[in-house]
């Protein structure tokens, strides 16, 4: 299977986790794994919190794709 962000990414997130409902504005972080069923990643941060985030959420660095406002 081809997935837009793969494990062990580096990625940021701009939205809203799903496990914890806090809100992440540009926030670094790294892949862990993926659910196939739900189609969500799990992205763990450099505090060690880790979230669930949908892939409208995420964002590769350095990639011009601006994510719009809910």
């Amino acid at each position: 299977m081809n997935y837009e962000f793969k494990v062990n990414n580096k990625v940021y997130v701009c939205g809203y986790g799903k496990e914890n409902g806090d809100f992440y504005k540009n926030v670094p972080g790294m892949i862990v794994e993926r659910d196939p069923y739900y189609k969500d990643y799990l992205v763990r941060f450099k505090n060690g919190k880790e979230d669930w985030f949908s892939p409208e959420d995420i964002r590769k660095p350095y990639s011009k794709k601006r994510r719009m406002k809910r």
